[in-house]
């Protein structure tokens, strides 16, 4: 939602709503002293032992449990298993959102989010934009406040939670709740707590209150994520949004060869089932799953016993995961440098350049590139193939990584 313009703030708190076609720029910034930004909420909790951080990406793979969010009308879907996940593990979460994107994610717990009634009894200074919701039982976040107003607000129902603040009968402003070890606030109105809001005293303590549930003695952080700000990942999985995150976590597992052998034939299992699955679609063209040349390596016995004998055999030679990293790391940074065709390694340098790159990434990918192209040569021909290393299987999928970490920036 952007956020309806408050104009006529006084000393005694008379407000006047405005249409929400208002210019939303800035909407809910949190620094600078706009009317409508949250840097007042951010200087607030900094008072209360609670310093903001303030990502311009979030990933959830990074969060603690005892870490605690405040997501301010989100404009992106967000990504519900992964902030469940932190929520049962201890986490505590705020969603402030009245008409952005977050339904999805409140439709998981059951929460139904709609536009308020009519007939809201309670108005500041009779301005229909301005209903006043009023506290509704005990609890930490009503301490001290008797009425916040909210603007142009949205209303939530849960048919077991009860309302911690409503307009009417059903017509819940905030909820909370449990969700396993952790705690979740939902606000439909995160215009409560926008600078010219905060003016007004309740306003102004509900915050606090709000800042004290989710961080108080907690030895966490207080993450405050702003409209437009991606949140991704999983919980538990630093880095899982990276490219190739996955396939390298399982080639990682197949390099680490100081594991028992039951453990590392389980692994290449795995390996041998991503690689199949990897044949059948996912690929690039050129790769040889898609080739004759495939079935012109030594016979072994086919299907599910084939894939295992083949993937269990002693790996002291890491040939083959790698070619299997070497092609979709190809398909990677073309995609991520909107490539097609035949592509060439100037091409793609020079797609890079283009993208501002220092002279150093390009002399690595070009080293990367080269020493793969030079493997996957080198692999059928007389004699052995090349051999490749635990050590050197790593220091190549790290360069590439972090090639592709640069690039995706």
């Amino acid at each position: 939602m952007r956020i309806a313009s408050i104009v006529g703030l006084t000393l005694l708190g008379a407000l006047a709503g405005m249409p929400r076609q208002a210019s939303a720029q800035g909407d809910y910034a949190t620094s600078g002293d706009a009317w409508n930004s949250v840097s007042e909420l951010m200087r607030l909790a900094g008072e209360r032992g609670s310093t903001p951080e303030i990502p311009d990406r979030l990933d959830v793979g990074t969060l603690q449990p005892s870490d605690s969010l405040l997501i301010l009308n989100p404009q992106d879907e967000l990504p519900s298993a992964a902030l469940t996940a932190f929520l049962r593990d201890g986490g505590r979460a705020c969603l402030a959102d009245d008409f952005g994107a977050g339904e999805s994610f409140l439709s998981l717990f059951s929460i139904h989010r709609s536009e308020p009634s009519d007939t809201i009894s309670v108005q500041l200074r009779g301005n229909a934009s301005l209903p006043v919701a009023r506290p509704n039982g005990t609890h930490q976040l009503t301490h001290e406040v008797s009425a916040l107003v909210t603007n142009h607000p949205a209303v939530v129902s849960h048919r077991e939670l009860a309302a911690i603040f409503q307009l009417g009968s059903g017509e819940a402003v905030v909820l909370a709740g449990a969700v396993g070890e952790g705690r979740l606030v939902v606000l439909s109105d995160p215009s409560v707590l926008i600078d010219n809001m905060l003016s007004l005293r309740g306003n102004r303590r509900f915050a606090e209150n709000l800042v004290d549930y989710l961080a108080g003695d907690r030895a966490g952080r207080l993450i405050v994520v702003r409209p437009g700000v991606p949140i991704v990942g999983r919980y538990g999985e630093p880095g899982a949004d990276r490219p190739l995150h996955d396939l390298r976590a399982s080639l990682e597992r197949v390099a680490h060869l100081d594991v028992p052998p039951l453990a590392l034939r389980i692994a290449s299992l795995a390996l041998a089932a991503i690689a199949v699955i990897l044949a059948l679609g996912a690929l690039p063209r050129r790769s040889p799953y898609r080739s004759a040349r495939m079935f012109a390596r030594e016979a072994a016995q086919g299907g599910f016993v084939g894939r295992v004998g083949f993937f269990a055999r002693p790996r002291t030679n890491l040939l083959q995961p790698l070619m299997v990293y070497k092609f979709e790391l190809e398909a990677e940074i073309l995609g991520m440098l909107a490539l097609s065709g035949r592509t060439l390694l100037r091409d793609v340098l020079g797609a890079m350049r283009a993208r501002g790159m220092n002279e150093q990434d390009l002399d690595d990918m070009r080293r990367l590139l080269l020493t793969l192209d030079r493997l996957h040569a080198d692999q059928d021909r007389p004699a052995a193939p090349p051999t490749v290393s635990p050590r050197r299987f790593r220091e190549l999928v790290q360069l590439g990584d972090g090639l592709l970490e640069k690039l995706s920036r």
